[in-house]
């Protein structure tokens, strides 16, 4: 995992706790200190909404967390070589219900554990939170430190001096140390060296305990450029949501030029040259009146005709039918002829050219044959 930017803290133990901080820009130290509120003293504000994230490590103390290596089993794969090792853990442990573990297998092949209780995990975790810090690793205070392949290594971190041996992560105690290191040879780390091994920490494989339960939330965050490309896309989202209308809108308007171009030129045989749509389709109307045509050859007598028949008591329309000459034929029948003259009066009065054909049926009732054209 290769990060540009790298800030290292103290995992908290302790409510108000000052805690010890490293911050590195391209694997050089640029400062570190021991403070209340490291982000302050550091001059950062996490998490980063600049363009290179800064990436967080906790170190956990050695005291806090117990690492194992374990001896792979055959014929395993890696993920059940881990859960073995989990187990193996476990095993070690007075109260499993309490206990925490992450794993990893190292470069060497060997998996490794890191056990610790879940009520420190908890806790160190809020305490950090409190200080504005949600930490991309949690990892032994000594797992940056390299291994000593014949000896020891002894590493003052500041807040702690540890052992650093080839299978071995544990605090430089007196009582520990005889027992740990007996005779064999114990090399005290240079403060550059330690701090060159809190450098490289998040270029490793990480022992890293923010796993199931307190695995860390990804947020994620836009860089500058990202934010720039994003309101280019909106803009650009916005301005073709408002042109797909305007396109629609000028197709519309070609299409209704062209059919009045074309209905013009339809009209042009009958009525001659005009200017408008409007235009050439009151001068049809008008022709169609005149020649006694159009919509209104039809509906207009016979609306006339429905009027009287209404307004006339025991009159009533058998059939009726429309001629190609404009003329609307209609037979009404009535008990008498008498009866059906009114109706024929009201039609004449309404300003209609009507003839009628009386005649009488095999029943006795009236009949009459009309037709009905408009003056």
């Amino acid at each position: 995992m290769l990060t540009s930017q790298l800030f290292i803290t103290v995992f908290p133990i302790e409510e108000g706790q000052g805690l010890h901080w490293w911050s590195f820009a391209d694997g050089v130290l640029e400062a570190k200190g021991y403070d209340a509120d490291p982000l302050l003293a550091a001059g950062l504000k996490l998490p980063s909404m600049e363009d290179e994230p800064i990436f967080h490590i906790a170190l956990l103390p050695s005291a806090l967390g117990v690492v194992r290596w374990h001896q792979p089993i055959e014929d395993l794969t890696e993920q059940q070589i881990l859960a073995a090792a989990r187990l193996a853990a476990q095993d070690n442990s007075f109260d499993v219900e309490n206990l925490h573990v992450a794993a990893i297998v190292d470069d060497n092949g060997l998996p490794v554990t890191v056990s610790v209780s879940k009520e420190i995990m908890a806790s160190g975790l809020l305490r950090l939170k409190a200080m504005g810090i949600d930490p991309d690793a949690i990892i032994p205070a000594g797992w940056p430190i390299r291994s000593a392949s014949d000896g020891f290594f002894e590493a003052d971190l500041g807040f702690e001096i540890l052992l650093r041996g080839e299978q071995l992560i544990a605090p430089n105690e007196s009582s520990l140390r005889a027992h740990l290191v007996g005779d064999r040879n114990v090399t005290v780390l240079p403060e550059a060296l330690v701090d060159q091994g809190l450098a490289n920490a998040a270029d490793a494989s990480l022992l890293n305990l923010r796993v199931d339960p307190f695995a860390k939330k990804i947020e994620r965050y836009m860089t500058s450029p990202q934010r720039r490309i994003l309101s280019i896309l909106a803009a650009a989202a916005l301005v073709i949501s408002l042109l797909i209308p305007v396109v629609q809108l000028v197709k519309y308007h070609w299409a209704a030029d062209e059919a009045d171009e074309a209905a013009l030129a339809a009209a042009e045989p009958v009525i001659g040259v005009v200017d408008s749509v409007e235009e050439a389709d009151r001068m049809l109307n008008e022709r169609l009146i005149n020649e006694n045509r159009g919509n209104i050859a039809f509906s207009v007598p016979v609306s006339a005709l429905f009027s009287a028949v209404q307004q006339t008591q025991g009159v009533s329309i058998e059939r009726l039918s429309y001629r190609k000459d404009g003329t609307v034929f209609a037979g009404l029948s009535a008990v008498r002829n008498e009866d059906i003259n009114p109706a024929l009066i009201a039609i004449q009065n309404a300003g209609f050219v009507i003839t009628a054909t009386p005649r009488t049926d095999a029943t006795g009732v009236a009949k009459a044959d009309i037709t009905v054209r408009a003056p």
